[in-house]
């Protein structure tokens, strides 16, 4: 085989490399941005509000991931009741957007449960915001499934 042959099956390997790797960028699904980006950036400040309520109030939620029992657990503070608690809670899977959902705050004795048996092991994201007393309040725990 001369140097000639050589040459044009490197570069024809090349093209060939680069034409796959062109191929393969362009199957990657890309779920970093959410579709409603900027309506969440006007909300922001609101979220900024939310957390420095909670912090300057020192409310928070014991979150826990109960696996024997299949479910997230949310324990709201002791002034919660479902008379004066209102708001949302989203389960946010940040590789999947597909996969995440929103759970409206139905608390009962203080607690709320979340079933987790139809959910994907993995890292979730579970973004509470909710309002207690007419006073806002928002919080953001990770944990994992398994």
């Amino acid at each position: 085989m001369n140097w000639g042959l050589r040459i044009i099956l490197l570069y024809t390997a090349f093209v060939g490399g680069m034409l796959f790797l062109v191929y393969k960028c362009t199957q990657q699904n890309i779920d970093l941005v959410s579709t409603d980006y900027y309506a969440q950036e006007l909300k922001f400040q609101d979220k900024i509000d939310r957390l420095n309520n909670s912090e300057r109030n020192e409310v928070k939620l014991d979150i826990v991931y109960l696996p024997e029992q299949n479910n997230i657990q949310i324990t709201f503070p002791e002034n919660s009741t479902p008379k004066n608690t209102t708001g949302e809670i989203v389960l946010f899977r940040p590789d999947n957007s597909k996969l995440d959902f929103k759970v409206s705050v139905d608390i009962s004795e203080g607690i709320q449960n979340i079933p987790t048996e139809n959910l994907s092991k993995g890292l979730w994201r579970v973004k509470s915001s909710w309002s207690t007393n007419d006073t806002p309040y928002y919080q953001e725990e990770r944990i994992i499934i398994q």
